[in-house]
């Protein structure tokens, strides 16, 4: 009985609001419910928002100095906003949720799609949080990081960007190489101390670029076979829709070799 008692106590704490969990903001409040609302039971407005989070919020790199209203008012993040708000829409639900912090090989997460030139620009070792969900007395854990289209348009040269699908039963996780986990700490509570922390690297016209590099491989249908051939097909795009920054691009390239 006591020790159900502390479990209940310990919970509490994933129920809580934080300055970057801020889930009564009335903008989250309000998808929180309209999304809950409609489902039967926890595990089902566990794996809606989940959902919703995945491919309504685009992934991008960096910015995770945001709250979750913001992440929601933008439509992109990174990992840690897009946990982020899936965690404060599901403490809006009365959900108790988490986070889980894990310290990876940045780099190697594109694998044969990453840029020799952007990946010098990303910490060597990095932080990845994904969310965790308490439902029917067990964390279960769930990742939203990558869109859909994102997923689908990459994840046939790069298997760790295999789209993430979840039951709502069972843990569903980015398909990361064990070698390049590091840490893994979950569930946590409150990760503002993290959110609150300044870029180093992820930052100014590199940062740009990169999530530039972001757009296009979620909008590029065809194909590739090499880092080489990403690389002719994105300069190509950035010239036409961004040609400022493929003048910037070329010119970090040239002075990176």
């Amino acid at each position: 009985m006591l020790l159900l008692e502390i479990m209940k106590e310990d919970i509490k704490q994933y129920l809580l609001e934080t300055k970057f969990c801020d889930f009564s903001h009335p903008e989250i409040q309000k998808l929180a419910h309209k999304i809950g609302d409609k489902c039967k039971d926890d595990k089902e407005k566990a794996v809606s928002l989940f959902y919703w989070v995945r491919d309504n919020i685009l992934y991008e790199l960096g910015n995770w100095q945001r709250k979750a209203s913001e992440t929601l008012k933008k439509r992109v993040g990174g990992c840690t906003s897009k946990a982020n708000l899936l965690v404060a829409l599901l403490r809006a639900n009365n959900i108790p949720a988490g986070y889980g912090v894990m310290k990876v090989y940045a780099r190697r997460y594109f694998g044969p799609l990453a840029l020799p030139w952007l990946t010098k620009f990303a910490n060597e070792i990095s932080f990845h949080v994904y969310c965790g969900v308490f439902l029917n007395n067990k964390w279960i854990k769930c990742d939203p990081s990558d869109d859909k289209e994102l997923s689908e348009n990459t994840s046939y040269i790069n298997p760790q960007s295999k789209l993430v699908e979840w039951d709502g039963i069972h843990d569903a996780m980015l398909n990361l190489n064990k070698s390049d986990i590091l840490e893994n700490n979950f569930p946590v509570a409150n990760i503002d101390f993290l959110m609150s922390k300044k870029p180093k690297h992820a930052k100014g016209i590199p940062l740009k670029i990169a999530n530039f590099y972001i757009k296009f491989l979620r909008e590029n249908k065809q194909r590739v076979k090499s880092v080489k051939e990403i690389e002719f097909l994105f300069k190509k795009w950035l010239r036409k829709y961004h040609p400022f920054y493929f003048y910037l691009f070329s010119i970090y390239t040239l002075i990176k070799k």
